[in-house]
């Protein structure tokens, strides 16, 4: 009896990848088709609210709770629809980290209003001793509502701010800016009803400021790419073209150390980062008007492991 001939590993591989590849593309069709035809009798939720006037006055919280979209909750579907709607329903608590990060930038782009938000607690308040508890409790009576810092994090905090005020690039590019700007806007490819706050603007300059633990070019740019901030600058440059007639706007970053001597690096974004930004938030912006439309938030879906090249088992010599 003949032997059948030996199959090359190699190609059995690749005969499989194209299997799955042609299987999957059907799956894609079938599921087109069946988008187009729901979409075709049901038609979307649209948001109806009060748009705020571009530049209107408003505190954090309202921002917050506008109902538009920002790239932050934006942010998750990019893991999965799943992971959006949670994040939408469930806003996640408030930390240290993000509290020391609004009193930075309150006390860089709003030093009036940091002195009204915040004030400083005493050293030597033992709240352990029944006069250290009456004194605490007195001076929370008179603070008025301000947040507490510890004299450490107020002394980190004049110190950064001092570091920005006196590099010469970042004071250029915030002088005579506008700050903490909300900013609200319709995508016109989705109809999905966005919003942003700038940190700081002007004409033809957008600034936005990030503490980190290194603000090198190289590591900020890692950090970049890994959180989106490229994302979020087309974002917003949509949300500023929105409301100045389409003008060119130039966007920076301002990365601050949080750790002494708190290095200052002021950061152009280029046209390709911004580019990249924008073919990411748009692809993000219509899986969104999809799950919207379809009433479906699916997680991961099923899906096959496929080992990359160099995991495979090394071909017989």
């Amino acid at each position: 009896m003949e032997k059948n001939a030996a199959i090359d590993p190699k190609e059995a591989r690749r005969a499989y990848k194209r299997e799955w590849a042609a299987r999957n593309r059907d799956k894609k069709r079938e599921y087109d088709r069946r988008y187009r035809a729901k979409k075709a009798q049901q038609k979307g939720p649209s948001i109806k609210y009060a748009r705020p006037a571009p530049g209107a006055a408003m505190t954090e919280e309202e921002y917050r709770a506008a109902p538009a979209v920002n790239k932050s909750t934006l942010w998750w579907i990019r893991k999965s629809p799943a992971h959006y709607k949670h994040a939408l329903e469930n806003p996640p608590a408030d930390t240290a980290a993000w509290r020391m990060g609004r009193a930075i930038h309150a006390a860089i782009l709003q030093p009036r209003q940091f002195r009204k938000m915040y004030v400083t607690l005493p050293m030597g308040l033992d709240r352990r001793s029944k006069e250290g508890r009456a004194a605490y409790d007195a001076f929370i009576a008179n603070a008025g509502g301000k947040e507490l810092l510890t004299e450490e994090e107020a002394r980190t905090i004049e110190q950064i701010a001092q570091a920005v005020r006196s590099d010469k690039h970042a004071a250029a590019l915030l002088e005579n800016c506008q700050t903490e700007t909300p900013i609200f806007w319709t995508d016109q490819a989705t109809g999905i009803e966005c919003k942003c706050r700038v940190d700081a603007m002007k004409p033809g300059i957008a600034v936005d400021l990030k503490s980190c633990a290194d603000a090198s070019t190289a590591a900020f740019l890692r950090d970049a790419l890994k959180y989106g901030y490229d994302v979020q600058a087309a974002h917003y440059l949509r949300g500023i073209k929105s409301i100045n007639g389409g003008q060119p706007v130039d966007w920076y970053f301002i990365a601050i150390e949080k750790a002494e001597p708190y290095a200052v690096n002021v950061i152009h974004a280029t046209d390709g980062f911004i580019d990249r930004g924008t073919w990411q938030l748009m692809g993000l912006l219509d899986k969104l008007k999809e799950c919207r439309e379809a009433g479906e938030w699916p997680a991961y879906g099923e899906n096959e492991l496929i080992l990359p090249e160099w995991a495979e088992i090394p071909d017989d010599e």
